[in-house]
């Protein structure tokens, strides 16, 4: 046995149940059903085994199952590698369990099954086993990040699933998502275009050209800034002293080297905002104090305001109270005030008291009473006036001056605005010294002497590499191989169902899109373009088997395993025939089941090539008269009958 196919399908229950699922060696494996007997479940569960992210095997088997397990064999040598089913709602599982030997002993019950290393340390093994070693997807100089390639790669060029299988875009599982471009960058590696040598060699030269990069511009940056100008250090001196960052040096030109070095350090320690004398943290406490000011400003003026109003109230009263006095004079009783037992009028006494003589009498008073009260307040009023207005003018004094020292140092600042430039050169010039400086230590020092010399050895080392690595050569080899697949795809799909107006014209792949198709005599077709679900069928088939053609003859490390969901697809589809079709003899009486028949005879024959392909085939139809295809019928699943998950299997839904 050449390479490596799948033995069994191993399922445990959440009962302590195991079973297994056989397939045929270095031979053709087909199992037939109605839909809902777990058919679909196969690919999902080998692409969960080997790797995947997320268990997408259906819910009503993946309710029924706590591992799954495959045991792969090639000659003597047998691998079985088990993991752990996650429940309902979870991605994945990283319990793995594995053994390799001869006449492995496979666990009876899940009981037996515990981790013994997670997904990666169990795919290693089988890697080791296949041959595969540390390689990478960095080749032909992508841009794309370099990642290790694994037999996850291996698997679009194992499983032909539903969604694939007459897909009129996607030739490979995975290649219609972000899966794409690892399987492109990981193909050369596994059509032996390059290998784990090479591929160590490639990254090894990509490194060394980095380094030379790296190093080669520190060294040539170092060098221009010494060597770049003549006098340079002569030239940096005289820039700072146009900026007064150094005193004028009459003989400044017939210094020694030493003296302009010196000089040139002293500049890097000057400071240059030394001279800048910036007020800006005055100025917020300064209009805050203004603010003050003119609040209590404000303040006086409200203050005086009011006492001018009491001030004209006063004067009103005191008119009003000026008239009735005058009127009280005009019959001169104001001045000479009577009593009230004597008329007013004749002098005589009166016998009882005059009611308008008290009137008189009490309004008289009250009037000289007044006018006592106003000649009283006024003074203070006055007074109380001529303070507020000797505060106010204090005040507005006070606020002039705030606003004169605001404005001055408004003044300096916007001075020192217009200065910034000259900072800013200063700062320019004094980083372009501390550059020179720095790199001239560079230069003088052992660090240099040992760049040259790892420039060198890593010079020779590219030089031998470069052969190993030579991009065009391997573009080349990546032509040649398709031209290759291209071929032996011809041949296969010439014995397939195909549109007679492409008989005789060559199938193509392009191996750096994964392109394939057709070319006419005037043009090409591409796979989308050919149309029909029976071209894109034929397509498929021939590519497939031309690949794993290539992957034999050069022993390239990828399982010799091909599993094909349902070949009858565009001649029974799922939802017109959910059930097994048994197909009789009479085959010339239908040219669609006869069509249908030399896919499987072609794939009898892939395989009478014994170059150790296993093809396993899901499939709706039964050719119940063909003894090839019924000697390779392993199982036959009928609904609510048999089918991948036993009746008896409970369900663990959390």
């Amino acid at each position: 046995m050449k390479r490596w196919n799948i033995k069994k399908l191993l399922l445990y229950s959440h009962n302590e149940k195991m079973k297994e699922l056989e397939f045929n060696l270095e031979d053709v494996t087909i199992i037939t059903g109605g839909s809902r007997t777990g058919k679909s479940a196969i690919p999902e569960i080998i692409d969960y085994v080997m790797g995947a992210s997320e268990c997408h095997i259906p819910s009503f088997a993946r309710a029924c199952l706590s591992w799954v397990g495959i045991l792969w064999v090639k000659g003597d040598t047998e691998f079985s590698l088990f993991r752990r089913v996650p429940n309902i709602g979870r991605k994945s599982s990283e319990d793995i369990n594995f053994e390799i030997g001869k006449d492995i002993n496979i666990p009876t019950k899940s009981s037996l099954l515990s981790k013994k290393t997670n997904l990666e340390g169990g795919l290693s093994q089988f890697e080791r086993l296949l041959g595969m070693g540390d390689a990478r997807t960095e080749t032909f100089g992508t841009r794309f990040e370099s990642k290790r390639i694994s037999v996850r790669n291996t698997m679009p060029y194992l499983l032909q699933d539903d969604d694939v299988i007459i897909s009129k875009n996607t030739l490979l599982r995975g290649a219609n998502d972000d899966r794409k471009q690892s399987i492109i960058e990981s193909l050369p590696y596994f059509l032996g275009i390059v290998d784990e040598d090479t591929l160590g060699k490639e990254l090894e030269f990509k490194k060394i050209t980095k380094q030379i990069s790296r190093i080669e511009k520190k060294v040539k940056a170092n060098e221009a800034i010494i060597y770049g100008e003549p006098n340079r250090a002569l030239s940096l001196i005289q820039e700072a002293l146009q900026l007064g960052l150094i005193d004028h040096d009459d003989d400044i030109e017939t210094r020694s080297n030493d003296e302009l070095f010196k000089k040139l350090t002293d500049i890097t320690k000057w400071d240059v905002t030394a001279q800048s004398n910036v007020n800006e943290d005055q100025l917020p406490n300064l209009y805050k104090k203004l603010a003050i000011e003119q609040s209590k400003a404000i303040e006086i003026k409200n203050q005086l305001k009011k006492a001018k109003q009491q001030i004209l109230a006063a004067e009103e009263f005191d008119g009003t109270v000026n008239r009735q006095k005058r009127k009280l004079e005009v019959v001169n009783l104001f001045k000479n005030p009577h009593d009230p037992k004597t008329c007013p009028l004749c002098s005589s006494e009166l016998t009882t008291p005059s009611k308008p003589v008290s009137t008189i009498k009490n309004l008289m008073t009250k009037v000289q009473d007044d006018l006592k009260s106003i000649e009283k307040d006024r003074p203070r009023l006055d007074s109380h006036i001529n303070n507020l207005k000797t505060e106010l003018e204090i005040k507005e004094l006070e606020i002039e001056k705030t606003k004169e020292e605001i404005a001055t140092l408004v003044k300096e600042n916007e001075q020192i605005e217009n200065n910034l430039d000259i900072f800013q050169r200063r700062f320019r010039t004094i980083g372009r010294i501390s550059l020179y400086l720095e790199s001239k230590e560079a230069l003088d020092s052992d660090n240099q002497i040992k760049d040259h010399k790892v420039l060198e050895e890593l010079y020779s080392r590219l030089e031998q590499l470069e052969e190993d690595v030579n991009l065009e050569n391997k573009f080349n080899n990546l032509e040649n191989a398709e031209r290759r697949i291209s071929s032996i795809a011809t041949n296969i799909i010439a014995k397939l169902p195909f549109e007679d107006r492409y008989r005789d014209c060559p199938v193509y792949i392009n191996l750096k899109n994964l392109d394939v198709g057709v070319s006419l005599p005037t043009h090409s077709e591409s796979m989308r373009d050919v149309g029909s679900d029976e071209n894109y069928l034929s397509l498929h088939v021939s590519l497939m088997l031309a690949l794993h053609r290539h992957f034999a003859s050069l022993e390239r490390p990828v399982p010799g395993v091909l599993l094909f969901d349902q070949l009858s697809r565009p001649y029974f589809p799922p939802d017109e025939e959910p059930n097994e079709v048994e197909i009789d003899d009479d085959l010339n009486a239908n040219s669609e089941r006869s069509s249908l028949l030399k896919y499987f005879e072609t794939l009898f024959n892939e395989v009478d090539r014994n170059e150790s392909l296993q093809i396993i085939i899901i499939e709706h139809a039964f050719f119940k008269n063909h003894e090839r295809y019924k000697n390779s019928v392993k199982y036959r699943w009928k609904k609510n009958e048999s089918g991948l998950i036993p009746k008896d299997w409970p369900e663990k839904i959390k």
